[in-house]
């Protein structure tokens, strides 16, 4: 059983299940992220995203795992989305593999967490 939703756990958030917000596009691409447990999410206020893009032009099919997966506190999260979107999810096996991943460092405590936003963090992390 999980513990009451965490202090301030964004209603946005927890209203969109299929975990799906655009955020900033470039010229070439648009990008959204895909959230992911979305329930255990609002209780601990750390979220787990995958960010995909897709180059303007290309059919949907050619989505591209831009970010396998990010940790991000909900703060961050709030200052990178800009829209519920309704479709755009993907299969999600690249975002469990990175997200296992993520849990097993520092000796199972996990990895780093995004404080700041979701385009700063891909800069500093993901190049």
């Amino acid at each position: 059983m999980l513990p009451p939703l965490a202090r301030g756990a964004d209603d946005r958030l927890q209203g969109n299940p299929a975990g799906l917000w655009s955020i900033a596009d470039t010229r070439q691409e648009k990008r959204w992220v895909s959230l992911h447990d979305l329930a255990r999410s609002g209780h601990t206020g750390i979220y787990h995203l995958e960010v995909l893009g897709l180059r303007r032009g290309d059919p949907a099919w050619k989505v591209r795992h831009l970010v396998d997966h990010m940790a991000i506190t909900e703060e961050a999260l709030l200052r990178s989305i800009i829209k519920p979107l309704k479709r755009g999810g993907v299969y999600p096996e690249s975002f469990h593999w990175a997200y296992q991943a993520w849990q097993a460092l520092n000796h199972g405590a996990g990895g780093d967490i995004c404080q700041s936003n979701v385009l700063q963090c891909m800069r500093d992390n993901h190049p």
